[in-house]
């Protein structure tokens, strides 16, 4: 029989929950039990999953058949219970974004450092089909060389930043953080070491109170160009990944339809999800984790993915707040 992790979940919200449901179905996974800061979460969520409930945090670190945990808890929260949990000698998986400064994301790294555990912060776009599939053909060079790279997120998000923790920026870290620090991520992947050269924002709306709509743009290390597009005022709303390279250019529409690519040559294939068949994301990315800590396989990203993406959300965030008027 292959070793499995014992995992507890801190947080019993919605990502916390659908993170479990996921854990369930990985044969290297055990649920050990729940625990979050609201006890009606804590027993809702421990009925519904069918696993125990803990009665505080410290019931489930104190734990010593716990071997890891899943943070899935607000943005402002994570730093501290990140850092407890590795004092108490488990190893992380932590919902994005890893923290809502550079900062508290480098106390975490520290924190593994000197506890010697791994720590995993749940960047699952690079593992979405259409997603995983581009990045596989530029690795491959069907393109050659990258060049530019433009990537537009919108929609109609203002209900879901209406209330809760996710209205106050204080704790979730507003769009930037809290939504397009997965396209911040995925940019990375794509390119490397990016700097951001411009951003700029615009809060047309009262609530919630903070940049609803922005732009940036970007330079990477090989001299490639960037584009991010992303707000939550589109009632139409698009998802548009564009990739230019040498030789020929790849373009996808996010979660669903296709990805594709063409060259100068006249090469061209066009893939669906059904057709690329990965795994589902979530369930995925908790196999890896549970494989990197059984058995010291590398994580698809750690908490230097997570750190780099913050710190793109902080820097896009800085240039905004520093811009000039024309």
């Amino acid at each position: 029989m292959e070793a499995t992790l014992r995992v507890g979940l801190i947080g019993a919200g919605g990502i916390g929950r659908y993170l479990a449901y996921q854990a369930k179905g990985v044969s290297e996974i055990t649920l050990t039990g729940v625990y979050d800061a609201n006890p009606e979460l804590t027993q809702s969520a421990a009925q519904e999953l069918e696993i125990p409930a803990y009665p505080t945090l410290s019931a489930l670190l104190e734990d010593e058949g716990v071997q890891a945990v899943i943070v899935a808890t607000p943005p402002y929260t994570h730093r501290e219970l990140c850092e407890q949990a590795l004092q108490a000698g488990k190893h992380v998986f932590l919902e994005k974004p890893m923290a809502l400064s550079v900062a508290d994301c480098d106390a975490i790294l520290q924190a593994a450092e000197r506890t010697q555990r791994r720590v995993m912060v749940g960047h699952v776009l690079r593992l979405f089909p259409l997603f995983y599939q581009a990045k596989q053909w530029l690795d491959a060079g069907v393109i050659g060389k990258p060049l530019a790279v433009a990537i537009r997120r919108t929609g109609n998000e203002r209900e879901l930043f209406a209330k809760g923790w996710r209205a106050d920026v204080r704790q979730s870290g507003g769009l930037l953080m809290e939504m397009n620090v997965h396209e911040l991520d995925y940019l990375r992947w794509l390119l490397g070491t990016v700097r951001v050269v411009a951003a700029q924002g615009i809060q047309p709306f009262a609530e919630p109170s903070f940049i609803q709509h922005w732009h940036a743009l970007f330079v990477s290390e090989t001299g490639a160009v960037a584009q991010i597009e992303a707000g939550m005022i589109d009632p139409l709303g698009t998802y548009r990944v564009s990739i230019i390279g040498e030789q020929g250019t790849i373009e996808h529409t996010g979660f669903g339809g296709t990805v594709r690519y063409k060259t100068h040559s006249g090469e061209e294939q066009t893939m669906t999800p059904e057709e690329i068949n990965t795994p589902e994301p979530y369930q995925w990315e908790l196999r890896l984790f549970a494989r990197g800590v059984l058995f010291g396989e590398p994580l698809p990203y750690d908490g230097t993915d997570g750190r780099e993406a913050v710190a793109l959300a902080e820097a896009c965030l800085q240039k905004m707040n520093t811009r000039q008027e024309f």
